[in-house]
């Protein structure tokens, strides 16, 4: 199956997470009915090592609630409101698990980016032992495309599950980025766009790697990233693409 089927592509970051809570079910069933091909999430575990998707290590910014992902339980994780805060009203919504996520996307039939993002460093290669165990089944499925800031995540993927494909993200320019990506058998390289200016442009779309722009939410932007080369954005609004000249 092909990782990306068209040049010019867009990943919905944490589902359509403008009009719903981020990284819950409904944003992401309302990315993909808004036409996204791709989500994007993030993945972490709970205390009792399920994989759950969920951004920050604390609940605070989405559920207003001192509580801690690796301290929970999933059981316990299932009674806090992550939708309660949400900026244009209260919603009621859960952290769902991985699985669900990928369910869901086999329903669609369409394509979700895992970033591995364990609550601490020291639990990455653990998140991805545990997230692994979860994505196999789908792996020949779905379009499914494992990323991380982490190395030791990418890294325990690059030795025990090589089918995958892998992305490297960076947050800032990095003067060995592809000799890190070649060490780590990647197949994009998820990037910063506050720091893509023309120079490194230049010398990431010449390279073999997918080049993946984030989070871009302005035409002008998204075309001027697509005319110099990059292959995808991930965008809080999943109909960016539609008003994009390519």
């Amino acid at each position: 199956m092909s990782l990306f089927a068209t040049k010019a592509l867009l990943i919905a970051h944490r589902g359509a997470n403008l009009l719903a809570p981020e990284n819950t079910l409904p944003a992401f069933a309302l990315a993909y009915e808004m036409g996204a091909a791709w989500v994007e999430c993030d993945v972490a575990l709970t205390a009792d090592r399920v994989p759950v998707v969920l951004h920050d290590r604390d609940l605070w910014r989405t559920a207003r609630v001192h509580a801690k992902i690796d301290e929970l339980n999933y059981d316990t994780l299932q009674s806090y409101n992550v939708g309660r805060y949400f900026a244009t009203g209260a919603v009621q919504a859960t952290v769902p698990k991985l699985e669900e996520l990928l369910d869901l996307a086999l329903q669609y039939g369409r394509g979700v980016n895992i970033e591995i993002k364990p609550a601490l460093s020291d639990y990455a290669a653990a998140t991805a032992e545990y997230s692994w165990k979860v994505i196999e089944p789908y792996l020949d499925r779905i379009p499914i495309l494992v990323s991380s800031f982490e190395l030791e995540a990418l890294r325990w993927y690059s030795d025990y599950a090589p089918k995958v494909n892998l992305g490297y993200l960076l947050w800032h320019w990095q003067s060995n980025w592809e000799e890190t990506a070649h060490s780590l058998n990647v197949s994009s390289i998820h990037c910063n766009e506050k720091f893509l200016t023309q120079k490194y442009l230049n010398l990431l779309t010449e390279s073999k790697y997918s080049i993946l722009a984030y989070t871009v939410n302005t035409v002008a932007r998204a075309e001027e990233l697509f005319a110099n080369g990059v292959d995808g954005i991930f965008s809080d609004d999943p109909q960016l693409l539609s008003k994009v000249s390519l």
